[in-house]
């Protein structure tokens, strides 16, 4: 069906924006049609070009060095006003290019012929044209031949555009098309400034089990209704975008806040009676902003502010939160830390174990220490564990890392075993390592290989929900134990608690939390909680052990509760390798 040209430039430009394509990358679809046109023709040169308000450049190109003209030299800028192809036998012999620098130029232009690229409304955005340096003719069968090409040329462009830009379940513009919006609101010279507001609706993980007990379709009909709410709810808004799975996205500019926050606020007290199914459904409103300009830096900077402030609105249970910088100040130190930390667990160089005695209270006698790993950091010097193992643990380089401490403190247990000290060690284990296949296995080759007894080594694991709900890491930890291995239960009576704990995983010790210990010399409350954990520990033949110990009367405390071991300040920080034996001879 021909398609009726619209001469509107403004609208034209428009048009071409609107199809958002990007004049640097290639398409292997658009080449492979000039290609083939090319050899239909058997002609030098085949180009898709684009014409906007200064230039012409080539989407595809054969045979052509250069990548775009200027548009008033441009054959193609004739080639836009027409509805059908435009036809130049013999340029030298034409009036309107006879003296164009495209022809007067060495090897220049002689046969031109264009077909214009005529979107669905009427706008032609470019053509599909072929050059040669010869004149030459052009038959009836030829020209719609090009014209039907060039028909085919302008669908495979505005399905692009359309596909690639949608979101297929709400069909509401998605995360490509934001960005591209963003990134044509910070090129215009004149843009205000504008608020890019990322809202969130639903839980991901319980979408996903809805998806999982009754099907996607489901979720996706929920989504359906999230997006429709707000287009209705977000007054004045033209778009909202679609993200991902319930999070939605709005442009709107600065002077505006105060409006599309009262709507916001609105919104979120209606959701959840606007939204309805057939299932239990919980979708609540928390959103995120960030402000933005012609002089802010890219769209994928804005984006990311966007995201660091949505969360921070998930996390501190609010509806609304600006972008801080001193929130994504954490965020990229973590994100850069974690870059970092790939490189040293290749190496592993940068890491080293810190010891930290344990003192028995009956007879105030040292009995083994624990092993702290230390990452020194080469510019920003000592980094916390509890910084970068949290980080480790979200990716694989958790089991490189585990493994260097597995072999770095069984090869210490042997080294002091040579030097006539049986100096028992405990290590740490986090949930991950507990389910990896392989983790006995690797603990008891290491052991063989320096001829150290299992009884020397002690695991310590967090008693997470993770450890206690998986078959494999209870497993593991049952495997270690008969081998003769230690198992502790660090960190005891904080967080996720859950005395199942005590029924389900096997070990051996309980680990007081120093939260659980800090005010037992000066709280009854907290005296009393202490006592009851360390009775119901021994009666369930548990050895206890009360970690944070820092002052006289918290270990005064201890020793009347009858708890059975005790590490912290108070006796000894964290020791080097070669200062424990020396450090243990008063408590031998």
């Amino acid at each position: 069906m021909k398609r009726v040209l619209n001469l509107n430039e403004k609208k034209r430009l428009s048009a071409l924006q609107k199809l958002k394509i990007a004049d640097s990358n290639p398409d292997e679809v658009l080449d492979l049609i000039t290609r083939l046109t090319q050899q239909i023709f058997d002609i030098p040169v085949c180009l898709i070009t684009l014409v906007d308000e200064h230039r012409q450049w080539f989407k595809s190109k054969t045979n052509m060095a250069i990548s775009q003209t200027a548009r008033d030299i441009a054959f193609c800028d004739h080639t836009i006003r027409s509805s059908s192809v435009m036809l130049v036998p013999d340029a030298e012999q034409d009036p309107r290019f006879c003296k164009n620098p495209l022809v007067t130029a060495d090897e220049g232009m002689r046969f031109y012929a264009g077909a214009p690229l005529i979107t669905r409304e009427g706008f032609a955005v470019g053509s599909l044209c072929l050059i040669d340096h010869q004149p030459r003719d052009f038959s009836v069968q030829e020209i719609e031949m090009l014209s039907d090409l060039a028909a085919i040329v302008i669908d495979i462009i505005e399905s692009r555009s359309s596909v690639g830009f949608v979101d297929i379940v709400t069909r509401l513009p998605n995360r490509q098309r934001l960005m591209e919006d963003i990134a044509t609101f910070i090129k215009a010279p004149d843009h205000t400034p504008c608020l890019l507001i990322l809202i969130d609706t639903l839980d991901t993980l319980y979408a996903y089990d809805i998806g999982r007990a009754i099907g996607i379709p489901k979720v996706e009909n929920i989504l359906k209704d999230v997006g429709s709410f707000l287009r209705t709810e977000l007054k004045g808004n033209e778009k909202v975008y679609s993200l991902m799975l319930g999070r939605f996205a709005i442009i709107r500019p600065l002077d505006e806040q105060e409006a599309i926050f009262n709507q916001l606020e609105i919104a979120a007290t209606k959701i959840s009676q606007s939204i309805t199914s057939d299932i239990p459904i919980n979708v609540r409103l928390h959103a995120g902003y960030t402000v933005f300009s012609s002089t802010s830096e890219c769209a994928e900077t804005i984006m990311r502010q966007g995201m660091s402030s949505l969360h921070e609105a998930i996390s501190h249970n609010r509806l609304v939160m600006p972008y801080q910088q001193e929130s994504d100040v954490i965020q990229l130190r973590a994100f850069n830390l974690l870059n970092d930390l790939m490189a040293t667990v290749a190496s592993c160089d940068d890491f080293h174990l810190l010891y930290q005695p344990k003192i028995r209270l009956a007879d105030k006698k040292f009995h083994g220490v624990e092993a702290l790993i230390r990452w020194h950091h080469p510019t920003l010097g000592i980094i916390s564990p509890s910084e970068f193992i949290p980080l480790a643990e979200k990716t694989p380089l958790i089991t490189p890392l585990t493994n260097w401490v597995i072999t770095q403190a069984v090869m210490q247990i042997a080294e002091w075993q040579k030097r006539g000290a049986q100096i028992q060690v405990s290590i740490n284990l986090t949930a991950n390592n507990l389910v990896e296949q392989d983790l006995v296995q690797r603990i008891h080759t290491a052991l063989i290989l320096h001829q150290v007894s299992p009884s020397m080594l002690e695991i310590e694991c967090l008693e997470t929900q993770t450890l206690m709900n998986n078959p494999h890491a209870v497993a593991s930890l049952d495997a270690l134990r008969h081998m003769g291995i230690s198992i502790a239960l660090d960190d005891f009576g904080s967080g996720y608690s859950n005395l199942n704990y005590l029924q389900k995983i096997p070990a051996d010790i309980l680990k007081l939390d120093q939260s659980l210990i800090q005010g037992i010399s000066s709280d009854n409350k907290s005296k009393v909680i202490v006592k009851s954990m360390i009775d119901m520990a021994h009666a369930l033949s548990y050895h206890v052990v009360a970690e944070g110990v820092e002052d006289n009367d918290t270990l005064r405390c201890l020793e009347e509760l009858q708890c059975d071991s005790v590490q912290g300040f108070y006796f000894s920080r964290p020791l080097q390798h070669d200062q424990i034996l020396e450090w243990s001879k008063p408590y031998i």
